[in-house]
């Protein structure tokens, strides 16, 4: 600005020297007028000169001088930035202790830590039943002491809280009481180190790995009640078992991280499927056919193990894919042990022991099993092989003697099929169906349709009925036979609607014939020898599940 200044200055000086004053007469005084005129002009030139210099020093000084306060600027500037720096440390740390998932849907809660070393699941599995019997009053037959007047009734099968999930990444838990039946039991309590999936320890209070529809889920069953060779085979077991999975050469698995402790399901089991090879082995207390075992009484424990596999896994033949076969058994010693009853599948007793009967000896099962999944057809076969010593005992002095033994060879089958009519996947594993579309009737959707088909059978050893009396006043020191079946034969025919996959309503109808397990009164009211057979039951059976 100054600088302009002064070029006008300038340009105006020369002009006026160009420019002489019209008013002198002589050419002397012409010239001395210029003169004058130069003086004055120069004078005014320096002194703008002088006023620019002024300025731009001043200009200059004002530029230097903030030179202090821009330090003080930055240093101000650099202390908020390094306080942003350690209010975002505290915040990530923070953040790091808060989850780093937390979703809500059809596996129940679900929360996985930051790190993604813990996972938890909340479950919960409710089952509303009822069983309503055809043909059990029947006047003819009063004299009949087994097989009618059962009580049609409603009742809670199973109200079971779940707890399982994952800490520091390689060891599952799971935590299942259950509340079912007016009772409280623990039936799910254990640690598995899952370190390596071919070779993972686990311990505590399990399934038994014996009967394969006994480790089918209770959510995933095509028919409200299982079949008889379940009943041949312990229920849970407490104990350490190893187990391990396998795949096919060439076929390897690869789970992410959050995976590494899922099934091709994504649950959490420790009977891994459908995997080429798997196995497991372990060493119990020891429980009794069809018992579920919370505390040992003697030294005595079991050996039980079990290899299943899907050959035809991942060679392209599709029919053939969903074929799993394996075998199972156990092998152990009783110590004066107590003896389960058997059931109807209206979950009546059908087979009661006497009361001085206990198991003490050598005890082994075998379970060949194996099941076929193609599309929306399943087919699920069992058989069980169960031998146990049993005695008859009296305790005298604290002494416990055996009056009477002997060997005791139960066997039982299942076949069972089932179809869904909707088209989905049929499936053995995990909490069942998965309904291409949910229930939603506005939009047209009903969810998800099988039907299935049972035919299931068991035979007791008829030396159980054995009679150390007489005709006339038998003595039954194991069981008797007018109490107890001596076999079982069960058609059932089902129906299921999955409304979602969470959400299951099922109708049964089952009837299952007897031989003998009934006897005749006199007329005094007195249990007379003979022997007749248990009326046929015939039950409808309803079952509202919720299971996520």
């Amino acid at each position: 600005m100054y600088k302009k200044k002064a070029l006008t200055l300038a340009v105006t000086t020369l002009t006026s020297l160009n420019a002489p004053n019209l008013n002198a007469k002589t050419h002397q005084d012409r010239v001395d007028a210029l003169e004058a005129r130069v003086h004055e002009l120069e004078a005014k030139l320096e002194k703008a000169l002088d006023a620019l210099d002024a300025a731009t020093s001043k200009q200059a000084a004002a530029t230097a001088a903030p030179a202090p306060d821009i330090k003080k600027i930055d240093q101000k500037v650099k202390l908020i930035e390094r306080k942003l720096e350690v209010e975002k440390e505290t915040a990530d740390a923070k953040w790091a202790k808060l989850p780093k998932n937390v979703e809500l849907g059809t596996q129940g809660l679900k929360v996985v830590s930051n790190d993604e070393n813990f996972i938890m699941y909340l479950r919960a599995l409710i089952q509303a039943d009822g069983s309503f019997y055809m043909g059990d009053d029947q006047a003819s037959d009063s004299t009949n002491s087994n097989g009618d007047g059962y009580v049609d009734r409603f009742y809670m099968r199973r109200v079971r809280p779940i707890i399982e999930g994952t800490v520091w990444k390689w060891f599952d838990y799971r935590i299942m009481p259950d509340f079912g039946m007016g009772t409280t039991r623990l039936f799910d309590a254990y640690l598995d180190f899952r370190y390596f999936r071919e070779a993972s320890l686990a311990g505590g209070k399990f399934k038994a790995p014996v009967s394969l529809e006994r480790l089918q889920s209770a959510t995933a069953l095509p028919f409200i009640e299982r079949a008889f060779p379940t009943q041949l085979a312990p229920n849970r077991e407490i104990g350490f078992m190893l187990h391990g999975e396998f795949d096919k050469p060439g076929y390897e698995t690869h789970f992410s991280p959050l995976e590494r402790n899922k099934t091709h399901g994504g649950n959490f089991p420790m009977f891994q499927y459908p995997d080429f090879f798997s196995y497991q082995v372990g060493v119990f207390d020891g429980s009794r056919n069809n018992g579920n075992i919370d505390s040992d009484t003697n030294d005595s424990k079991v050996v039980e193990g079990r290899i299943f596999s899907h050959p035809f896994l991942n060679t392209g033949i599709q029919p053939l894919e969903g074929l799993g076969i394996g075998i199972a058994g156990t092998w152990g010693q009783q110590n004066d042990d107590q003896l389960s009853n058997y059931q109807s599948p209206g979950l009546n007793n059908i087979f009661v022991y006497n009361s001085a009967a206990r198991g003490d000896g050598t005890q082994y099962r075998v379970y060949p099993q194996g099941y076929w999944i193609w599309g929306p057809f399943q087919l699920v076969g069992e058989y069980a092989f169960s031998s146990q010593v049993v005695a008859n005992q009296t305790v005298k002095n604290f002494i416990t003697n055996n009056n009477h033994e002997l060997t005791q060879s139960d066997q039982a089958w299942n076949v069972t099929a089932s179809y869904v009519l909707t088209g989905e996947e049929n499936t053995f594993l995990n909490q069942g169906l998965r309904p291409r579309h949910p229930f939603d009737p506005l939009s047209g959707n009903w969810g998800a349709f099988q039907v299935a088909a049972r035919w299931s059978y068991i035979d007791f050893d008829n030396d159980i009925f054995k009679n150390v009396g007489t005709d006339s006043k038998p003595i039954y020191p194991f069981a008797d036979p007018r109490r107890s079946v001596s076999d079982a034969t069960t058609w059932a025919l089902g129906i299921n609607w999955w409304l979602n996959p969470n959400f299951k309503l099922m109708a049964d109808y089952s009837q299952t014939s007897f031989n003998d397990g009934a006897g005749i009164y006199n007329q005094s009211g007195a249990l007379t020898p003979v022997i007749a057979s248990r009326e046929t039951e015939k039950v409808w059976q309803t079952r509202i599940q919720l299971g996520f």
